[in-house]
């Protein structure tokens, strides 16, 4: 059976793939430099050099050159190869690969950066070498990213443990193949986070005095969502009231957004979504999110959502680390803390680590 999941690669592997790949440089070296390191010793020693030791002098001096273009030749196709494939020659023999957070080719700006920070540090003395093949051991977040993987925003996983994410529609490439049965199919976008086990939602009571806060056609979008004060997202705030009513709302054509955990929600009132979200208060919602985030990219509060018929919304709810908007055509950019940003059926919503993308289902 294929294993459609997610293997983040082990430090054992990393570390050996990295080895390999320094073996091959040092080998291909090796002879060119012996060689010239054999011309130096050829000389006389003299005071003043003869005709042989200058024809020794520009022989090392040629084995050297050609030890560096062979290195530095080696380093390009290197370079390139992992840029466009996520694949170097220790990586293709361990099976590993290193993708963008979308899960695809990392491209040549991310590999340079991934190389440049891998190799300052390697310049702290005695240790530098050892902590740079095991940086990715001290992440909290499941040991997925080394240091230099976070500075490049890659990552590194084990096809031969799980899925390659590069052949198969990226990180969300599963859902393409293997949709939950409990929901209608819904349109999905490929997006770079990892896939972690749902956290259930406790939520109160449903109140069912309280007046439903979705939005009406006639009505600005954020009056449902937008505070009479700033509140911090982290911050402790009123008792959150719950919506009956939005709950038993079911049209036609229903908005369902798919998270990165699993998880899907048919969006049929306010959700607000974070570590331990809570409403403002007396905001009435349809549900409480809570996603598992050890690593806390995610604000308790991060962000809301809601539709008021024809159109979606997503506010960021002031987080730490914002909210990012991925359109269906590949556009993105970051939503303005506190104001809803419309988003459509293809769009993929970043918050923290994590994400959901938006999709439509007739029912």
């Amino acid at each position: 059976m294929v294993n459609l999941e997610l293997a983040n690669a082990s430090t054992g592997k990393r570390a050996g793939a990295k080895l390999i790949d320094l073996g091959i440089a040092w080998l291909l070296q090796l002879v060119p430099f012996a060689l010239g390191a054999a011309s130096l010793l050829s000389l006389s020693g003299s005071r003043y050099p003869t005709s042989a030791d200058q024809q020794a002098l520009l022989a090392a001096t040629v084995w050297y050159v050609v030890g560096g273009v062979l290195g530095m030749a080696l380093w390009v196709f290197c370079w390139a190869w992992e840029a466009k494939t996520g694949k170097t020659p220790g990586q293709a023999m361990l099976g590993l690969r290193t993708s963008s957070l979308e899960g695809f080719a990392p491209g040549w700006g991310a590999v340079f950066v991934r190389n440049l920070v891998f190799g300052l540090i390697c310049l702290i003395p005695f240790v530098g070498v050892i902590l740079a093949l095991i940086s990715n051991a001290f992440d909290p977040n499941s040991k997925r990213q080394g240091w230099h993987d976070k500075a490049a925003r890659t990552f590194v996983f084990d096809v031969r443990a799980g899925r390659d994410p590069l052949t198969t529609g990226g990180i969300n490439g599963p859902a393409s193949f293997a949709p939950r049965p409990e929901l209608p199919a819904v349109q999905e976008v490929a997006s770079p986070m990892p896939v972690r086990s749902p956290t259930p939602v406790t939520s109160a009571a449903p109140v069912t005095s309280a007046p439903s806060s979705v939005p009406r056609p006639d009505r600005q979008p954020s009056a449902a969502v937008h505070p009479a004060a700033e509140v911090h997202p982290d911050a402790e705030v009123g008792q959150t009231r719950f919506s009956r009513v939005a709950g038993e709302r079911a049209g036609a054509d229903e908005v369902v957004l798919s998270f990165s955990d699993g998880r899907r929600v048919a969006l049929r009132g306010p959700v607000l979504v974070g570590r331990n979200p809570a409403g403002y208060e007396e905001e009435t919602v349809q549900e409480l999110l809570a996603v598992d985030d050890p690593g806390k990219s995610v604000s308790k509060t991060h962000l809301a959502v809601w539709s008021d018929g024809s159109r979606v919304w997503v506010q960021d709810r002031r987080s730490t680390n914002g909210t990012r908007i991925v359109r269906g055509d590949g556009g993105s950019s970051p939503a303005p803390a506190g104001q809803p940003v419309e988003v459509d059926a293809g769009d993929v919503v970043h918050f923290g680590d994590y994400f959901f993308s938006v999709g439509r289902s007739r029912a």
